[in-house]
């Protein structure tokens, strides 16, 4: 009987430790996301890293102006419609964007539950280092997997994300109707890939280093 609880004790202790690792990875997604999102000078370099206004043919100004515009929109406290200042926008683009927006919202409210649960997961003095490892091991693999796969191939894996994600051809723009997709290069969203999948593995190091200074 008592090896049944001890063992049963166990169990429940690893499915904490799992779960812990899953809010944490959730979290640290959102987290990735936001920085990508309000930490504009990432695009800003950009535009002249990968030569925007040379390639789209557009001025600096008017870039700035519609892409500014476009991420002022997605923000979850933002209820307008969308329209972009100098830009024409398609039924599918205005549709594809709803989508984009909705996705992020997901990410961004399921990031701030994570991160509330985080907080009693984490605290519990009764907690070891192996919740720490465990949930530092799990934000640290999947995202390495995904970095992996994207460096080899990133056009690959944006597609497969696009039809994974949306399930749609919307996000396929024609520049004719939709001039935005000449200012928003697959470089680009590359850059912010690599800045997400950054800030999940600094916060895996983190989990890691907080674990080292666990009682057991």
């Amino acid at each position: 009987m008592h090896k049944d609880l001890k063992k049963k004790g166990k169990v429940t202790s690893y499915i904490g430790h799992i779960i812990t690792g899953f809010c944490a990875l959730l979290f640290l997604i959102s987290l990735g996301l936001c920085v990508v999102l309000l930490f504009r000078q990432l695009y800003y370099y950009d535009i002249e890293y990968l030569n925007i206004v040379e390639s789209s043919g557009f001025s600096k100004e008017e870039i700035l102006k519609n892409y500014n515009s476009l991420i002022d929109w997605c923000m979850p406290w933002v209820f307008t419609e969308f329209s972009l200042p100098t830009f024409p926008s398609s039924s599918n683009a205005i549709i594809h964007f709803a989508q984009v927006k909705t996705v992020f919202n997901a990410i961004l409210y399921a990031g701030l539950l994570s991160g509330i649960a985080l907080v009693p997961l984490l605290s519990k003095k009764s907690n070891t280092k192996s919740r720490y490892y465990i949930a530092g091991a799990i934000t640290l693999v999947i995202p390495t997997i995904i970095g992996v796969y994207a460096a080899l191939d990133f056009n690959k894996a944006f597609v497969l994300f696009h039809k994974i994600v949306f399930r749609n051809e919307l996000w396929i723009f024609n520049y004719k109707t939709d001039p935005v997709i000449e200012i928003l290069p697959e470089a680009f969203f590359m850059h912010c890939a690599i800045v997400i999948i950054g800030v999940v593995l600094i916060g895996a190091v983190a989990l890691f280093v907080l674990g080292r200074r666990r009682n057991l």
